[in-house]
């Protein structure tokens, strides 16, 4: 077992290091959306979607 360990110590690192960057974009993310939860708030000027939502449409 210690000897397969040894023979793909590399690639097991780039693995770890891999699943950490993954897993802090992931982590950015959700806080990011948790911190602005998004939705409209009416001001089309600043709307990241182009006002798709409808409010302001008649």
């Amino acid at each position: 077992m210690f000897a397969w360990i040894a023979e793909n110590a590399v690639t097991i690192i780039t693995i770890a290091v891999v699943l950490i960057v993954i897993g802090a974009a992931v982590f950015s993310l959700v806080r990011e959306k948790k911190k602005n939860p998004g939705g409209c708030t009416g001001n089309c000027a600043a709307c990241k979607m182009g006002c798709s939502c409808g409010v302001n449409k008649k």
